[in-house]
């Protein structure tokens, strides 16, 4: 690098910092190392009630539920590939007799207040293939969005069957209508002895699902009845900035999963080290 690109790259790497600065100034925070970085870290939070949402690493701006996701990634790769990494970060340096093909229903984003990369720092090793998607109902399914990035719809995704090892989402089947529908694709995709892992609003303490809106008709959305008032999350890769919230999860979706030949496993224990607090993570095995 040449001294001019070098004191470009200076200025925007102290122009990135000072933004950070700026932004968790009087927050809060944690340290720790991050699984997703690598770093060594300030993981930082404005109310411990919201620390699944926050907890934002001042070094690459993952929260809490994005290293919950990590941290079920990290394992995954352990147990199918033998390869152990303190971070994501850490895996471009590693090398596997085993490739490995992952799905994650979240593609990368990086804005000024939040970033999710785990996709790109995937597809940094030569042995992992990682594939994202956005759902765009004006274009065709598994038409090409972007590099690696495809447009599907959970609930008919073009994918062959067995053709990953992990698939992943992260806050997602709350916003999918028709969701038995769309973990059955999951199931479908993932070959014998894979892994899907996944967050997603729930209560443990209750057993049926909270439904906010009730589908009358699969066929027809128009159809569908509002039970409560409505409810939007915000979604970065989503056209209008949020989606909306079909339902909460209680433990029938531990049953829906073992029903389809998933052995799932259900962790919320604090990672304190890692930024992860208050924070649950579904690992689910399809049986081979």
């Amino acid at each position: 690098m040449n001294p001019q690109a070098w004191w470009a790259r200076l200025r925007d790497l102290w122009r990135v910092g000072a933004r950070k600065r700026q932004r968790f100034a009087g927050w809060s925070f944690h340290r720790g190392l991050c699984n997703v970085c690598g770093g060594q870290t300030r993981f930082f939070y404005q109310d411990a009630a919201l620390y699944r949402e926050s907890l934002y690493c001042a070094r690459c701006l993952t929260t809490s539920r994005y290293r919950s996701i990590a941290r079920g990634v990290l394992r995954a790769i352990g147990e199918l590939a033998g390869i152990r990494a303190a971070s994501l970060r850490a895996l471009a340096a590693s090398r596997s007799h085993t490739a490995l093909r992952v799905y994650d229903t979240q593609a990368a984003f990086y804005v000024d207040t939040c970033a999710y990369p785990i996709p790109d720092l995937l597809n940094a090793c030569e042995w992992i293939e990682a594939e994202a998607s956005l759902f765009r109902p004006d274009r065709p399914l598994g038409s090409r969005l972007h590099r690696r990035v495809t447009n599907q719809n959970l609930e008919a995704l073009t994918f062959a069957d067995a053709s990953f090892d992990i698939v992943m989402t992260s806050d997602v089947m709350e916003h999918v209508r028709l969701d038995v529908r769309a973990h059955r694709e999951i199931r479908r995709i993932l070959r014998p002895g894979g892994v899907y892992l996944f967050t997603v609003p729930h209560v443990r303490d209750r057993r049926a699902t909270d439904h906010r809106v009730a589908v009358v008709d699969p066929a027809d959305p128009g159809k569908d009845i509002d039970m409560k008032e409505r409810e939007y999350h915000g979604d970065a890769n989503a056209v209008e900035g949020r989606a909306l919230s079909y339902r909460a999860y209680g433990t029938d979706l531990d049953e829906l999963l073992e029903g389809l030949g998933f052995v799932v496993e259900y962790d919320k224990a604090d990672v304190a080290e890692a930024g992860i607090l208050n924070t649950e993570l579904f690992y689910c095995r399809l049986r081979r």
